[in-house]
């Protein structure tokens, strides 16, 4: 996969109809409803006496972030959120120890309109699980989870051309 060049543009037509969430290397489950947000806050600069701006309005507080449903609940993806597990003779007890583990690697790998041969995948830096552990068990259909994924920086990774 080539990573996108400095000021390449992404083609318009990236849909985000499922994807895979993985995790420092694990691949910890499978994605639907995702929304990568890349936000930045915005400052004019203004002098005292004059209506224009001193210079070209600057942004700053990058805030890489993803939210989605995840379609199947493991394990791992618990480890991951909650920090830690001990094994007990029925399974895994889940400790939250601090919150404050940041992944490796986090990374949401998504299909392009249905071509399972075109992929587009977001590299997160320096990530977190953020937002809430909400787990909705439903009578006829799969366990779905919301995740949020909060990070420092992001790379767009293709393994397709416009």
């Amino acid at each position: 996969m080539g990573i996108l060049s400095t000021g390449a543009q992404l083609p318009t037509d990236i849909v985000f109809n499922s994807g895979t969430l993985n995790i420092n290397g694990v691949e910890v489950a499978t994605l639907q409803d995702i929304t990568v947000t890349l936000a930045w806050s915005q400052r004019e600069i203004r002098a005292l006496g004059t209506v224009l701006m001193v210079t070209a309005p600057k942004r700053y507080g990058f805030k890489p972030s993803a939210k989605g449903k995840v379609k199947s609940v493991n394990q791992e993806l618990y480890s991951f959120f909650l920090g830690s597990s001990g094994i007990d003779s029925t399974g895994y007890a889940y400790n939250v120890k601090d919150g404050q583990n940041v992944l490796t690697r986090a990374s949401i790998r998504c299909i392009v309109n249905d071509d399972a041969s075109k992929h587009v995948e977001f590299q997160f830096t320096n990530a977190i699980l953020g937002g809430s552990l909400g787990l909705g068990l439903k009578l006829e259909d799969a366990a779905e989870l919301d995740f949020e994924v909060m990070a420092q920086t992001l790379s767009v990774v293709t393994d397709f051309t416009t």
